[in-house]
């Protein structure tokens, strides 16, 4: 007579358990950080020698380092070291008592020639900035209110509207009034005087931010580079 033996169900943790991937070594991460270090770097200077639309790309290296999901798990927390770090807030603070638009991490440059004075918005970097900077916690850091134009915008505002809706790593099939206004119709409403009249200031004043966002993150990661060995 022929014999069958019956097999036990493998339960549903046990097959959870067979298929789960292994987790990423501290080698691998540190790894993936020193690449993300080395495309801020190369964003930044393609930014810094004229060529705007990078900003785009440096706001999904930022997103892909710093911003945590359900789904996704930045670099820095992967690594533990998130909270544990001090970042570079250079931001002029926002005061509560002045209803004027406030540029908080970007910078007014502006420039005299024979037609007269022309402005634009930029990056301060490593300029002195009149409160001077200090240094932070992440979740205040990318939390708190850094501009103030129709509402306010947060690094994670900035970094998330450039990189999730404005072609970063995706492009939102309806537009953002709020970035539009400010990054394209000089919603900050400095002017300079010319022989035109007055011109509005040239430069979009969301990338310029978001490349000082990329600048306190290499500026952060350089000064407690001792937690990241």
């Amino acid at each position: 007579m022929l014999s069958t033996t019956r097999l036990a169900p493998v339960g549903r943790a046990s097959r959870s358990k067979q298929n789960r991937a292994p987790r990423r070594s501290r080698a691998d991460l540190l790894e993936s950080l020193r690449e993300s270090r080395d495309f801020l770097e190369r964003s930044a200077a393609a930014f810094d020698e004229g060529y705007d639309a990078e900003a785009k790309r440096l706001a999904v290296v930022l997103r892909v380092l710093l911003h945590d999901t359900s789904q996704s798990h930045s670099i820095l927390h992967q690594l533990r070291v998130k909270d544990r770090l001090g970042f570079l807030d250079t931001a002029e603070p926002i005061n509560p008592n002045n209803l004027l638009p406030t540029p908080g991490l970007v910078l007014m440059e502006a420039t005299v020639t024979s037609e007269g004075a022309a402005g634009r918005y930029v990056a301060p970097l490593d300029l002195d900035r009149p409160s001077g900077s200090r240094v932070i916690a992440f979740a205040e850091w990318w939390h708190n209110a850094v501009m103030r134009v129709d509402g306010t915008w947060s690094r994670k505002k900035l970094v998330l509207t450039l990189a999730n809706k404005e072609g970063g790593a995706h492009v939102d099939p309806s537009l953002n009034h709020r970035y539009e206004t400010l990054a394209k119709r000089n919603g900050l409403g400095w002017t300079a005087a010319s022989d035109k009249g007055h011109q509005p200031f040239a430069g979009n004043a969301v990338a310029a931010a978001v490349r000082q966002v990329a600048y306190e993150v290499l500026q952060t990661l350089d000064r407690d580079r001792h937690l990241l060995a």
